[in-house]
C-alpha cells in the first residue's frame, strides 16, 4: 500500500490536477465508506474516474498526442476493473473490493499519474495548454 498522500502528485496543468483531486475525493470517500454505504461510494468513484478519462483523453486529442491509444486503452482497463468490483459488491461480496479500494487504488493512481499523466502533461505544456 502507498503510504505517501496522493494529494502530492501535482502536474501543473489546472485541468488535470483538478480532477486527480476530484478523484482522490471519490476514491476516499469508496475506500472509507461504511458498510451500507459502499456500494454507492465505490460506484461513485468507478463513475468519477470515467468522466475523469473521458476528459483527460479529451485533452489528449486536443493536443494530438501520440500515445493516446495505449493511455486510452490502460483507462478502459482501469475502469473494466472497477465495474467488475462493484458487480461482486452488488452481489454481496466486498472482500476484494475493500481490499481494491484500500491498496490497489492508490498504487495504481500513483504509478499512473507518474508514467502516463506526468507525459500528458509535458506535451501540453509544450503547445502551450496549462
Amino acid at each position: 500500500m502507498s503510504e505517501t498522500p496522493l494529494e502530492d502528485l501535482v502536474l501543473g496543468i489546472a485541468a488535470i490536477d483538478d480532477d486527480h483531486a476530484q478523484t482522490i475525493v471519490a476514491w476516499k470517500a469508496a475506500r472509507d465508506a461504511a458498510p451500507e454505504a459502499f456500494l454507492e461510494k465505490l460506484t461513485a468513484f468507478v463513475d468519477d474516474l470515467e468522466a475523469h478519462f473521458a476528459r483527460e483523453e479529451a485533452l489528449m486529442k486536443a493536443i494530438a498526442y501520440k500515445e493516446i491509444a495505449h493511455h486510452e486503452a490502460e483507462h478502459r482497463r482501469v475502469v473494466a476493473e472497477g465495474r467488475r468490483f462493484v458487480a461482486q459488491v452488488a452481489a454481496g461480496r466486498t472482500l476484494m473490493a475493500r481490499a481494491y479500494a484500500k491498496d490497489l487504488v492508490p498504487d495504481w493512481f500513483r504509478r499512473h499519474v507518474v508514467m502516463f499523466d506526468s507525459e500528458v502533461a509535458r506535451v501540453a505544456k509544450l503547445v502551450g495548454v496549462g
